[in-house]
């Protein structure tokens, strides 16, 4: 009964966080779209550039994803504004779908330890 109460209180949790994916392909970004929110988060992507404001309606942040092959240095910079909670950072040198998953699988298992 308390592992379930746990369980649902993480599932809560995870539903109000966002994840992060700077750079990459905006072709691929409906793919990593339905990834992310099939580990329960939603998703931001930046390929050109971060608006402004937009660190404001990204809520809590879980994780950031930097695609490193697919960022423009500018955006990367941006990037370091979206950072302030201490949420983690993840760097892929690929922009694949295969890669995001592999890194959204990491943080939900070190998420599933920590609850």
């Amino acid at each position: 009964m308390k592992a379930e109460r746990r369980s649902q209180a993480a599932d809560r949790k995870r539903d109000e966080q966002t994840v992060l994916v700077i750079g990459g392909s905006g072709g691929m970004s409906s793919r990593y779209r339905d990834l992310v929110e099939q580990h329960g988060w939603s998703m931001r992507h930046y390929e050109n550039r971060v608006p402004p404001g937009a660190r404001h309606g990204a809520g809590k942040v879980a994780l950031i994803v930097i695609m490193v092959t697919m960022v423009s240095h500018a955006l990367r910079d941006q990037m370091q504004s979206l950072t302030a909670d201490g949420a983690p950072v993840v760097y892929l040198r690929s922009a694949s779908v295969s890669a995001l998953r592999a890194a959204l699988e990491q943080r939900a298992a070190i998420e599933q330890r920590a609850a």
